[in-house]
């Protein structure tokens, strides 16, 4: 229980220190970028580092270590929670897109700023400082609950919901929001604009050549192209089996075998103290690299954008979009299922965090790469993540992990 003697501003500066933590980190990243210790190729190159080797060790390590089968089944409610948020933030995107009364591509662009937040390298760090900074955030249905097994559930529900948000950003974001669409031609790069007129241009070409009355025609081609969708389709799937997530499934699987995972993690023998060990050691070094790597991200590119007529409303819109209209709706919620529903991982003290976290966490670092790989509206990413990084994620963090503190009192029962 939550002792009285806590006020608001004893809990601020609990988080206070907490997310300092990560700023300071973050910070040396921007420095190095600055210096020129960590030029873009150079910052590419770790952040892949990272991705397949780091990260899926700090999984394996956290999750295989404190996972059970009970645990596995009550984690089914997160994609649940990314559908309510995705529509909440979807929804919130679409009405500042039409209060901003923006065209097609830049409400898409909008919308998907608002969708697709950051769920990895700030609230994974953050989560993790709070684990270890904050009071009362254990579970009393886990016996001999401690901060570590908090630290390693947090992290747990934050990779599910990173994992499936990965997926839908490279998919749906990559492919529909974060491409032009070519109605509005005022604003699209030469290069753009070019390739929409010849790929026009060649559809035109094809259905000038079909004509006839129009039906399809059956050849044994069309078997060739339901071999090669299917292929398309596997290789999409295989796509989406990256490091981070294979590292998920095979702590599962662990988890699920108690003889290996007591093999692990509580014999004191030879696989106790070698590969376990030295997987624990490749984890903890993910989390501040992370965070040099996303300062690095924040320092300027010599490279210059752009800026459309209509910057300011998308920097505006996709900040409000993201950080504080799904906020207004999703926090209440959250606060009222946890008071009054007792289901699953609901109870969980840290679940509550995360929660909160993921709602006001902004626009995801990914979005730059595929801005960049779509010339979308760079110049105005460029800003949003300044502003939501660099700007706003201090002093939000702040209040909201001091609600979610003040919430889990008020949810206790009496």
């Amino acid at each position: 229980m939550i002792a009285e003697s806590f006020t608001f501003a004893h809990i601020a500066y609990l988080v206070l220190e907490a997310v300092l933590q990560t700023v300071i980190i973050a910070v040396s990243g921007f420095w190095a970028s600055h210096v020129g210790l960590l030029p873009k190729q150079a910052q590419k190159y770790i952040s892949l580092l990272n991705v397949d080797l780091f990260t899926p060790a700090l999984i394996f390590s956290k999750l295989a270590r404190n996972l059970s089968m009970a645990k596995i089944l009550e984690i089914a409610i997160i994609p649940l929670f990314f559908v309510l948020t995705t529509g909440i933030s979807f929804t919130s995107g679409k009405l500042i897109s039409k209060f901003l009364e923006l065209d097609k591509d830049e409400t898409n662009f909008v919308v998907a700023n608002s969708v697709f937040g950051n769920s990895n390298s700030l609230p994974v760090s953050l989560t993790v400082s709070l684990a270890y900074t904050l009071p009362n955030l254990t579970w009393d249905q886990i016996p001999n609950d401690n901060r570590d097994n908090v630290a390693s559930r947090g992290i747990l529900y934050l990779l599910i919901f990173q994992q499936i948000g990965q997926m839908l950003r490279w998919s749906w974001g990559y492919n529909k929001l974060m491409r032009w669409t070519g109605e509005n031609q005022h604003h699209m790069p030469p290069s753009q604009i070019q390739a929409h007129l010849e790929a026009r241009r060649g559809l035109e070409e094809s259905a000038n050549m079909g004509g006839g009355s129009g039906d399809p025609v059956i050849s044994s081609s069309m078997w060739v192209k339901v071999c090669n969708r299917f292929k398309s389709a596997f290789f999409k799937f295989k796509s989406h089996l990256n490091p981070p997530l294979c590292s998920m499934l095979i702590a599962v699987l662990v988890a699920a075998i108690t003889p290996i995972q007591h093999e692990l993690y509580s014999a004191d023998g030879f696989l106790n103290n070698t590969l376990a060990e030295a997987i624990d050691q490749l984890g903890s070094v993910s989390i501040p690299l992370i965070l040099i790597v996303l300062g690095s991200n924040l320092y300027p590119s010599e490279e210059t954008f752009n800026k459309t007529h209509s910057h300011k409303k998308l920097v505006f819109g996709s900040i409000v979009g993201r950080m504080i209209l799904p906020s207004c709706v999703l926090l209440p919620i959250i606060a009222m299922t946890v008071k009054y529903i007792n289901v699953s991982i609901l109870d969980d003290p840290i679940f509550l965090v995360v929660g909160f976290l993921l709602t006001v966490s902004p626009p995801a670092i990914q979005l730059t790469q595929i801005t960049q790989l779509n010339e979308f509206f760079e110049a105005e990413m460029a800003n949003i993540l300044f502003w939501g990084y660099a700007v706003l994620s201090l002093p939000v963090s702040i209040l909201v992990v001091s609600a979610a503190i003040y919430t889990l009192q008020w949810a206790e029962p009496e």
